[in-house]
């Protein structure tokens, strides 16, 4: 079994620069999502604006 080294003070910064969100990456948080269908029904009634819904049956983590 292979072990890993520590990372450097200069590996880690280039490796949490890189996984860190930039702000175009997080563009969606800007939305103002419901999560209860009939309150955005009512959102979307009033502005007249589509709903989209996103709906799917189990984890979201491990996409059952």
């Amino acid at each position: 079994m292979r072990t890993l080294e520590p990372l450097d003070s200069r590996a880690f910064e280039e490796a949490l620069a890189f996984i860190t969100p930039r702000a175009a990456d997080m563009k969606w948080a800007s939305i103002p999502w419901q999560t209860d269908l009939w309150e955005a029904r009512q959102i979307a009634a009033a502005r007249k604006k589509p709903v989209f819904a996103w709906m799917m049956n189990g984890s979201p983590l491990s996409c059952v």
